[in-house]
C-alpha cells in the first residue's frame, strides 16, 4: 500500500483491475485505491504474474502493508505470503488431509470451506462470528469473500432463518440474493446458480433480470416485423456476453467509481481530459446529460447540486426516506478531521462586513482586460495575500505546540464535490500575477470537479477560504482546516440601504466575511486587526489589482 501524504493511516482498496494469475508489467495499472479524501492508481513495480491477492476490494491496511504478491509464474512465494499470514496452497492442502480422513463428511466439510476463496481478514472474522464461509457470497477479486462480506452474512443470519423455517430457503440464495430479487421481481426458483454448492448469488438474480428484459425487448421487436429468432439469439447474446474492455483506459479513479455507480462502461466513453483521460464529467455526459453536465456549471450551481444531483441520477423521488447511508471513505476522513479540528482547536469567529462595489468594479474590469476570466474570488485572494503579509501569523499552522509560520501564501479554497468537501491549494498566491492567479485558481478548481486530483493538490495549505456566499448564505462559522490556524469565510453580497452624507441615504452592494482563528495561538484583537486590513483592500483593491496585473 502505497502512502499518499503524510496525513495517510490507511488506505482501501477501491478496485482491482486484474486478476490472479493474470501477467502485468512494471508501470501497468493493476489496482485503484482510496485515502482520506483522494483516490489514486497502483502501478506493478515489476514484470511477472499477480500471483496472490492479499487485500480484497473494500479491505484497507496501513501504508506499507500488502496488498498483492507480484512474482514469476513458477517462483517459491511462500515466505513472503506466510509473513503476510497467508498459508501457500501447499499449506492449505496439508491442513485439510487430516480432516479429509477422519469421516466423510468431515471430509467434505474441509474440502469444501478449503475451495472458498476469502481474504484473509475474512477468514479471521468468519472464525470469530462462527460464519460458514462456503455460505457466504464474495464480492471480492473472482468472486473472493471479504471482511465486509462476512460481517454482511451475520448480519442477515437471523432474518435468513426466519426465512427458512417459512418456506423461503426451498432455494439455496444468499442474503443480498434474495433481497434482490425482491427488488427486481425475480423469482428465485427460476435463477440457475452461480454460487458455493449452485447458491444463487445478488450477480445471478440481476443477470436473471436482464435476460428476461432483453427477452421482453426481443418479443417486442419480433411483433414490429422483425425475425423472432434473430432476435431471440441477439438477447441471448446481449444478457450472456462477457464484458470485456479492449485494451487500457485511461481514467480519473473518481471517473471509474462514478462509472460503476451510473452503470456506464468505461470503455465506450470518449475521454475529455489530457491524453484522452476520462473525466467525471465524461461519464456523466455518456449518460445523457449532455457535455460537462455539472461540471461545466458556475461554481454557485455546482456546490448547490451535490446532494440533490445523487438522488436524481438514480432516479429517487423526492422527499423523506428511511434509510441508512454509511459514510464513503472521503466523508468518513472529513468526519474525523473537522470532529478533530472542532475538539482540539480553540474555535473563534469573528464578522465583518464591507463595502463591496469597488470590489465588484474591479472584478469586471479586470476579467474584461485579462485573457483569462477574472472572478470576484480572484480579487478577494489578492486582497487577502496582502492581509497575510501585513499578518503573517495567520500564514501558518499549529503542530506539536509549534506555531510555524510560513513564507509562500500557499491559500486553500474549499470545493464542493460528489463525495464531500475537499480545499485543493492554489500555491504561491503571492507570487502571481492576476491573470495567472486566476487561470491557475480555475484550473485547481476544475481539477477537484473533475475527480482528476492528486493528494498534492490537497496538501501543504497554509491558509483556506470557504465561499458559501454563492450559496446565498449571509453568515456562518467556517471549522479550521487542520493544522492551519485560521479560515476565512465568504458570505453573500447583498443590497443595503446605508448613510450617504448630508442626511441622504444611498443602496449599496454589501458584502460580509466570518474569520475563525485558533484562539490558542492567536487573539481576538489580531483577528480584528486582520479583519480591518482585509477590508480596507476589499473597498479598494485598485492599488492591489494594478500592481497584481503588472507582475
Amino acid at each position: 500500500m502505497p502512502k499518499l501524504g503524510l496525513e495517510m493511516d490507511t488506505g482501501t482498496v477501491v478496485e482491482w483491475f486484474v486478476s490472479e494469475g493474470d501477467d502485468v508489467s512494471e508501470g501497468s495499472v493493476i489496482a485503484e485505491i482510496e485515502s482520506a479524501k483522494t483516490t489514486a492508481e497502483v502501478e506493478a513495480r515489476e514484470d511477472g504474474v499477480l500471483r496472490r491477492v492479499l487485500l480484497a476490494e473494500g479491505e484497507e491496511t496501513e501504508p506499507g502493508g500488502p496488498m498483492a504478491v507480484v512474482a514469476d509464474a513458477d517462483a517459491d512465494v511462500d515466505a513472503v505470503l506466510a509473513e503476510a499470514g497467508e498459508d501457500s496452497p501447499e499449506a492449505k492442502a496439508e491442513s485439510s488431509e487430516p480432516a479429509a480422513t477422519d469421516s466423510p463428511a468431515g471430509g467434505q466439510a474441509a474440502a469444501t470451506q478449503t475451495d472458498v476463496r476469502a481474504s484473509p481478514r475474512a477468514k479471521r472474522r468468519a472464525e470469530e462470528l462462527g460464519v460458514d464461509l462456503a455460505t457466504v457470497e464474495g464480492t471480492g477479486p473472482q468472486g473472493a469473500v471479504t471482511e465486509s462480506d462476512v460481517e454482511a452474512a451475520a448480519t442477515d443470519a437471523e432474518s435468513d432463518a426466519a426465512g427458512a423455517d417459512s418456506g423461503a430457503d426451498a432455494v439455496r440464495a444468499s442474503p443480498r440474493a434474495k433481497r434482490r430479487a425482491d427488488e427486481l421481481d425475480v423469482t428465485l426458483s427460476t435463477v440457475e446458480g452461480t454460487g458455493p454448492q449452485s447458491a444463487v448469488t445478488e450477480g445471478d438474480v440481476e443477470a436473471a433480470a436482464e435476460a428476461a428484459e432483453h427477452a421482453a425487448e426481443a418479443a417486442e421487436s419480433a411483433e414490429s416485423g422483425a425475425s423472432a429468432e434473430a432476435t431471440a439469439e441477439s438477447s441471448a447474446a446481449a444478457a450472456t456476453e462477457p464484458e470485456t474492455p479492449a485494451g487500457r483506459v485511461f481514467a480519473a479513479p473518481s471517473a471509474r467509481r462514478l462509472a460503476r455507480e451510473l452503470g456506464v462502461d468505461v470503455a465506450s466513453v470518449s475521454g475529455s481530459g489530457p491524453g484522452g483521460r476520462i473525466t467525471e464529467a465524461d461519464v456523466r455526459a455518456a449518460t445523457g446529460g449532455g457535455p460537462d453536465a455539472q461540471a461545466s456549471e458556475p461554481e454557485a450551481e455546482r456546490a448547490g447540486a451535490g446532494e440533490s444531483g445523487a438522488g436524481d441520477a438514480e432516479g429517487e423521488p423526492p422527499g423523506t426516506r428511511t434509510e441508512d447511508r454509511p459514510l464513503s471513505g472521503m466523508r468518513r476522513t472529513i468526519a474525523q478531521r473537522l470532529g478533530a479540528s472542532d475538539r482540539t482547536a480553540v474555535h473563534v469567529t469573528e464578522h465583518r462586513t464591507a463595502d463591496a462595489e469597488e470590489l465588484l468594479a474591479a472584478a469586471a474590469a479586470t476579467d474584461e482586460a485579462l485573457a483569462p476570466d477574472v472572478s470576484v474570488t480572484d480579487v478577494l485572494l489578492v486582497a487577502l495575500s496582502a492581509t497575510l503579509d501585513a499578518h503573517p501569523e495567520f500564514n501558518a499552522t499549529f503542530e506539536d505546540d509549534v506555531h510555524h509560520l510560513r513564507e509562500s501564501h500557499d491559500v486553500c479554497v474549499a470545493v464542493d464535490v460528489e463525495d464531500g468537501l475537499i480545499a485543493p491549494v492554489v500555491r504561491g498566491v503571492d507570487s502571481l500575477s492576476l491573470a495567472d492567479l486566476a487561470e491557475k485558481r480555475a484550473r485547481v478548481t476544475q481539477r477537484a470537479l473533475s475527480g482528476d486530483y492528486t493528494m498534492d493538490d490537497l496538501s501543504g495549505g497554509t491558509f483556506t477560504v470557504s465561499n458559501l456566499g454563492v450559496l446565498g448564505v449571509e453568515s456562518f462559522d467556517p471549522v479550521i482546516n487542520p493544522p492551519q490556524v485560521a479560515i476565512l469565510g465568504v458570505n453573500a453580497i447583498r443590497s443595503a440601504v446605508v448613510p450617504a452624507g448630508d442626511g441622504e441615504v444611498a443602496v449599496r452592494d454589501r458584502i460580509s466575511f466570518s474569520l475563525s482563528f485558533d484562539h490558542r495561538v492567536v487573539d481576538g484583537a489580531d483577528a480584528a486587526r486582520f479583519l480591518g486590513t482585509f477590508v480596507d483592500h476589499v473597498e479598494d483593491p485598485w492599488p492591489l489589482v494594478i500592481a497584481a496585473g503588472g507582475r
